[in-house]
């Protein structure tokens, strides 16, 4: 999803925005970068680099992916301080293809905020697990078998995002389920009722989904 038509760059003329480090040097060989010395947490930020006008909007999303995918692996979020070293190495290769004046960091932790799924990660992974896992206890007298699967794939899901609220997707949970968008959204509620998600962020039409956070 867009954060504002206003991102796309022009394609006419490129010109270098103000640099966010100025002691951050281009690396010349990505793939030899030593995670310990990086100060990247292992977020594989060279993949991401802009070789084209106009990619920014898809490439940071697809970096968000990637420190997401990471953090989950960490089992907690990076620091911000990271979150500034992995954006500021990024930035400098990719500089020629960037529009002066715009917030590309800000951009760049706002879209850590839409990944729905972190690099590494998939819906059908985190549906397999769930169907291992012990629904949580506020469901295990519910007769519907498929609620209490539900309640499970949301707690698989809030490990995956850790403190972060999660952001279901009745179209994609629906093929999952092989029932109809309304079917989920009824259970949704009704795990509302049991008290096992809450609500965290309202939904706003056409734009995102709800947000909510798993409780046990």
């Amino acid at each position: 999803m867009k954060l504002a038509d206003s991102w796309v760059e022009e394609a006419s003329t490129f010109v270098q925005p103000t640099r966010l480090y100025d002691e951050l040097d281009e690396l010349d060989e990505y793939d030899e970068v030593d995670e310990s010395k990086d100060g990247c947490g292992g977020v594989e930020w060279w993949k991401y680099v802009l070789k084209e006008p106009r990619t920014s909007n898809k490439m940071l999303h697809q970096l968000a992916r990637a420190v997401r995918g990471v953090e989950v692996r960490r089992g907690k979020a990076l620091t911000l301080t990271q979150y500034k070293m992995i954006y500021g190495k990024w930035e400098v290769p990719s500089r020629r293809f960037l529009r002066e004046g715009h917030d590309y960091f800000t951009e760049f932790l706002a879209k850590l905020s839409l990944v729905t799924m972190p690099e590494g990660e998939t819906l059908q992974s985190a549906f397999d697990r769930a169907k291992r896992r012990q629904p949580p206890s506020k469901v295990l007298d519910a007769p519907s078998k498929d609620l209490r699967l539900l309640a499970s794939l949301c707690g698989e899901l809030q490990e995956m995002f850790g403190d972060q609220p999660i952001m279901l997707c009745q179209t994609a949970i629906a093929e999952l389920f092989k029932v109809s968008q309304q079917t989920i959204s009824d259970w949704i509620r009704a795990l509302r009722t049991l008290e096992v998600l809450k609500l965290a962020e309202p939904a706003i039409k056409n734009v995102k989904a709800a947000r909510y956070f798993f409780t046990k």
